[in-house]
């Protein structure tokens, strides 16, 4: 991921790389229209190191471009990063959403 991230910042190797993360972007997009048929989602929280820098940008704005052409009706979705800091910590932040099992 380092090197995808060094490489979005070079103009020559960006184009290739924003590939890759368009494509976890659709990916992106394609499981929260499958989760949907089960659960209501109106926000989805994405962490990470992926979502650091341009690149996360550019994935949460494929994520959302397929729910807009192909799920309309998921369209309403917002898509949130934490900050850097919390992107940091993002696993004691998962584990802290949790629902409760009853």
């Amino acid at each position: 991921e380092v090197m995808m991230e060094w490489a979005m910042k070079e103009p020559e190797k960006e184009p290739q790389v924003r590939k890759i993360y368009e494509t976890i972007g659709v990916y992106l997009g394609y499981a929260v229209a499958q989760y949907c048929e089960y659960l209501k989602i109106d926000n989805v929280l994405i962490l990470g190191r992926v979502t650091t820098g341009h690149g996360g940008e550019v994935m949460m704005e494929w994520a959302k471009k397929v729910l807009e052409a192909d799920f309309p009706e998921l369209a309403h979705i917002k898509f949130h990063t934490p900050t850097e800091h919390m992107k940091r910590v993002g696993q004691c932040v998962a584990a802290a959403a949790l629902p409760e099992l009853k």
